[in-house]
């Protein structure tokens, strides 16, 4: 069933990805205000339960002013929020790697946002990180947008990689 939608999802979102209005961008506003992602601050929590719940973590890498991020939260992460896909499968955290916040990594040691990035090898944003509950990288990562037309089919299956390599 999830793969008929997801088809579906593709279809549409090629047929309408160029057409827009100024109501069209007025209800984007107001919905990516809707949606917040949880942004990642201790990842040591989280890992804990990801461990308890058997479910990945999905960490999106990125910067406040990444237009990319943005497309990737608007299209694609927000809706899958709000649609509860995942719900209870899956971890969605948010990293702004620019910023000069600090992070409890998988440890427990506090380091900065940028360190913690670099330390997965991330320079470039938007990256999707599919991690499990040591940190370790459950699948291969995301990283840009290639093919926007099919953008969220190639992040439904690498989060499917994901929660089978939990199991």
């Amino acid at each position: 069933m999830k793969q008929v939608f997801l088809a579906t999802l593709m279809v549409l979102t090629g047929l309408f990805s160029g057409a827009g209005s100024a109501l069209d961008e007025e209800i984007d506003e107001d919905y990516t205000q809707l949606v917040e992602l949880t942004e990642a601050r201790d990842m040591s929590a989280d890992g804990k339960l990801s461990r308890k719940d058997s479910m990945p973590i999905l960490l999106l890498v990125s910067q406040l002013t990444c237009p990319y991020c943005e497309q990737i939260k608007r299209e694609i992460l927000h809706p899958m929020v709000v649609a509860g896909d995942y719900r209870g499968e899956l971890l969605i955290r948010e990293l702004y790697m620019d910023t000069h916040g600090r992070i409890r990594d998988f440890k427990g040691q506090y380091v900065d946002n940028g360190q913690f990035a670099h330390g997965y090898g991330v320079y470039l944003t938007p990256t999707l990180l599919f991690l499990g509950p040591d940190g370790r990288e459950l699948t291969e990562r995301m990283v840009g947008i290639n093919t926007p037309e099919y953008y969220f089919y190639y992040v439904d299956q690498a989060i499917q990689s994901a929660i089978a390599a939990m199991k």
